[in-house]
């Protein structure tokens, strides 16, 4: 059965025994089934003023029961998607010159703690990018080599277009993949995770935008839930026996911006793709921000480790507890024009 949304992408809904997820060598023997869901999740506190949300999802009433929705891809597609997957598997710490073609402004935690998520509300942006390009606003966990991402990006050499999509990505172990590829459980029927996002925010005019958290079921399946908006609606999971570090616990979190562009092609921009002028109107942010420890959501200190590796281009700018608990807020961006060497 083939749905089809606005935008003419089609998604085939799949048994869900029979999704991608399933082909990944740790899960042969599961015991999962798709009335799955959390039961120790902990309750976060919603910012006062809410950003309008964005529409994803599939037109219509969805995929039937005992289903989930996968995009159809072809030939091409795969490749793609392998080939963009390598290169984020081969990323390095931005302030090495060594990988010059990625860069980022985010926000990230110095505590020497075990988390066990990290969260946010962020408005969504659609920056002009050429195929060889993306930028991508994104919260992300990780433990060690290992980790997991989930945010908005525009990324026509693996989407085929230059619409803004949600999008995930795992990094566990030798199986590195975008979206529902290699590991990642989806369970909602109606929600896929590498849908188009729409409307988005315009500069100095009005805002949408989404919540995202990853949370692990800690107590229970101990998985890594990935849950969206306010209320959380919970779209699907990774299973910890995909990992072997990141399957116990995280030990940093990150809120923040990242835009790559082949050497000697000028950078395009990220977030809102001005300079940042801390303002709710004018930027990209992520507010809520908060992370999860011994089961309880925690805003985050205000000394969070900013990193930017071009200053002269992006920037972060981390404003903590704005108007009360619940209201940490962190922007982020620039106007791009950076270049590989």
């Amino acid at each position: 059965m083939g749905l089809k949304t606005k935008y003419e992408d089609i998604y085939d809904c799949v048994d869900f025994y029979k999704q991608p997820a399933f082909d990944h060598p740790l899960l042969k023997n599961h015991n999962f089934h798709p009335e799955m869901r959390s039961t120790s999740i902990p309750r976060r506190v919603s910012p006062k003023k809410k950003v309008p949300k964005v529409n994803i999802g599939i037109e219509g009433e969805g995929c039937p029961v005992g289903t989930v929705p996968i995009r159809r891809t072809t030939k091409v597609d795969l490749i793609r998607a392998k080939v963009y997957s390598e290169m984020y598997a081969s990323k390095i710490d931005p302030l090495l010159d060594d990988k010059p073609n990625t860069h980022y402004a985010v926000a990230r935690t110095m505590q020497v703690i075990n988390y066990e998520g990290v969260g946010a509300e962020r408005n969504v942006w659609n920056i002009p990018v050429q195929a060889s390009q993306y930028t991508s606003g994104r919260i992300k966990i990780n433990n060690g080599a290992e980790s997991i991402e989930v945010g908005w990006t525009v990324n026509p050499g693996l989407y085929g277009d230059n619409r803004t999509h949600l999008y995930i990505y795992t990094n566990a172990g030798e199986s590195h993949c975008f979206n529902a590829q290699c590991g990642y459980v989806q369970l909602n029927p109606n929600i896929p995770v590498d849908g188009t996002l729409d409307p988005v925010s315009s500069y100095g005019g009005k805002q949408h935008g989404i919540t995202l958290s990853i949370v692990k079921d800690v107590g229970k399946s101990n998985n890594w839930l990935l849950q969206f908006n306010d209320p959380p609606v919970e779209l699907g999971f990774w299973a910890a026996q995909l990992f072997t570090n990141l399957g116990n616990t995280a030990t940093q979190a990150e809120w923040g911006g990242e835009v790559f562009s082949p050497p000697d092609v000028l950078a395009p921009g990220m977030g809102s793709g001005h300079n940042i002028r801390s303002s709710t109107g004018f930027d990209a942010f992520c507010v809520g921000a908060h992370y999860v420890v011994n089961n309880t959501v925690i805003s985050p200190p205000k000394d969070l480790d900013l990193l930017k590796d071009d200053k002269y281009h992006y920037d972060v700018d981390n404003r903590g507890e704005v108007e009360g608990k619940g209201h940490y807020l962190i922007f982020y961006g620039g106007p791009g024009g950076a270049t590989g060497n």
